[in-house]
């Protein structure tokens, strides 16, 4: 299914961030993020931020991949596992429930294959 969903084009947080689409489809959203000095709060670790940006991302992206109403973010967990210096984050995320006025979906967050924080954001459907 073609969809919008498909990658992060124009101006957007996303590729101010260098946050890049690995793979999309109905259940299941793979993105990656390679780390830079921006990405860093002032003790020079990646910013929680940016792990739960990330996470709201990619599940706002799966809960509107298949076109079948707008979703937005309306709760995100984040839990933080183990800090990231450098590298190259990679974000995994399925669908815990599709429902017609709300999903809720999980995020993992790996680096180097270790599991370094997990997020569920919750969707609302607004059209």
């Amino acid at each position: 299914m073609e969809s919008s969903f498909t990658n992060f084009s124009g101006d957007n947080l996303d590729n101010y961030l260098g946050h890049e689409m690995i793979e999309i489809n109905e259940n299941y959203v793979e993105s990656k993020l390679a780390i830079t000095k921006d990405h860093k709060q002032p003790m020079g670790l990646v910013h929680g931020g940016i792990y739960s940006t990330l996470a709201e991302t990619i599940c706002s992206y799966g809960a509107n991949f298949n076109g079948n109403g707008v979703f937005v973010g309306v709760n995100n967990n984040t839990d933080f596992l183990s800090s990231v210096t450098d590298g190259e984050i990679v974000c995994k995320a399925n669908p815990i429930k599709k429902g017609k006025s709300f999903q809720l979906w999980e995020c993992n967050i790996f680096h180097n294959d270790k599991l370094v924080s997990v997020s569920k954001v919750r969707l609302s459907r607004i059209k």
